[in-house]
């Protein structure tokens, strides 16, 4: 009896969800118990600088406990603007609605979570506050928001919305940011990517833009020689509908290397395995993390070219870069045996792409960038 009813019923669970198997129909809800834990953390949060403030800059994050470029570079964005605006209060909460969480600690970092209540329920004395809140939920937020929330917001005198449009396909279309102007006429977006920091994009959506570019926290990890390095070719964790067949066809032409895809990883645990494999493969934007860091970290890194994430049409040139997920399937087993075959071509690779890359993402740039943007220098004005 005991083992007929496991077979049609299961259970398991995480901090973000409950999971059910009931004869083969699955449930996925959110897990109370855990946000409800998360609650009491923060209700012993000291909230006197927040209701002291005279200026307040809040992030909005995700409800759910994850970790992602955006995330990390959100957080890296809050710390640097503490360093540049100084006379502000800058605080991270999770959106509006009846989940949160206290920390985050997938990867190295100090800060302190709220819920958006903390936040909207101590702004009485602000005067002026920067809302940044990532562009998924942008088209979400005037119906996310009691009344009584929406009366504090259009009371605090300088009120300003920043849509943090860190991926264009998760950018609501201009006519579903209408609802925004209810709440304030000072709403402007900045742009996670060189590639579609254009004119073009500003007009679009009638807004004042300004380039952003990602930044990641700052995180040690340790870096292995070529000789040093373990047989595992390391996959993105996005959904992609030539990942079965190219990696049905690496197992097949790879059989000592390992296959192992980004999941349920701390930052430090992921920077380790993309530093030992030789190779890692992102399915996901192209011009991500997944691409980008392994070249940092001394490991080659492959990828499809799109007009979309990368910054020019000069990536095209690059060896670990196919123009299309056809050309990828039919040659990246080669290219991994040439390379494996070669230490100077293998690191010839990665020297060429981080050359490339050193401008783009240098802090120098960043700062100036994130500066830029308090001061209201927009890259683009419309």
């Amino acid at each position: 009896m005991k083992n007929f009813i496991s077979k049609i019923l299961s259970f398991k669970k995480d901090e973000n969800h409950l999971f059910f198997c009931i004869a083969g129909i699955k449930l996925v809800l959110r897990n109370t118990a855990f946000s409800n834990s998360e609650k009491k953390i923060q209700n012993t949060y000291d909230l006197t600088d927040i209701k002291n403030a005279k200026k307040i800059i809040v992030f909005l994050i995700p409800d759910k406990k994850i970790i992602n470029g955006g995330i990390m570079s959100i957080f890296s964005i809050c710390s640097c603007t503490r360093k540049i605006c100084p006379d502000a209060v800058c605080v991270i909460s999770t959106v509006p609605g009846k989940y949160t969480y206290s920390h985050n600690p997938y990867f190295k970092n100090k800060e302190k979570i709220y819920r958006w209540e903390q936040i909207i329920n101590n702004t009485n004395n602000s005067e002026s506050m920067i809302l940044h809140v990532p562009e998924y939920f942008a088209a979400k937020l005037y119906k996310s928001l009691q009344n009584k929330e929406l009366i504090t917001l259009k009371n605090i005198k300088n009120l300003q919305i920043n849509i943090m449009n860190q991926n264009i396909d998760f950018m609501p279309e201009p006519h579903q940011l209408k609802s925004l102007y209810k709440i304030t006429d000072n709403i402007t977006q900045t742009i996670a990517h060189d590639r579609y920091a254009t004119e073009e994009t500003g007009k679009k959506w009638g807004l004042p833009s300004h380039l952003l570019s990602v930044r990641f926290p700052e995180e040690s990890y340790k870096t292995y020689a070529f000789n040093d390095k373990k047989k595992i070719i390391v996959l993105s964790p996005d959904k992609n509908p030539y990942k079965k067949k190219i990696v049905s066809k690496l197992k097949k032409e790879h059989p000592d290397f390992a296959i192992v895809t980004v999941e349920n990883l701390k930052y430090s645990e992921y920077l380790d395995l993309i530093s030992s494999s030789f190779f890692t493969i992102t399915f996901g934007e192209g011009f991500d993390a997944y691409f980008n860091q392994p070249i940092d970290l001394g490991s080659v890194s492959f990828s499809v070219y799109n007009n979309e994430f990368f910054p020019d049409k000069s990536w095209q040139d690059m060896e670990n870069v196919y123009s299309s997920y056809e050309e990828m399937l039919e040659k990246i087993s080669a290219d991994m045996k040439k390379l494996l075959a070669s230490p100077q071509e293998y690191y010839r690779i990665i020297s060429e792409c981080k050359n490339k890359k050193i401008k783009l993402y240098s802090t120098d740039r960043f700062m100036k960038n994130l500066e830029n943007f308090y001061s209201k220098k927009y890259f683009i004005n419309t």
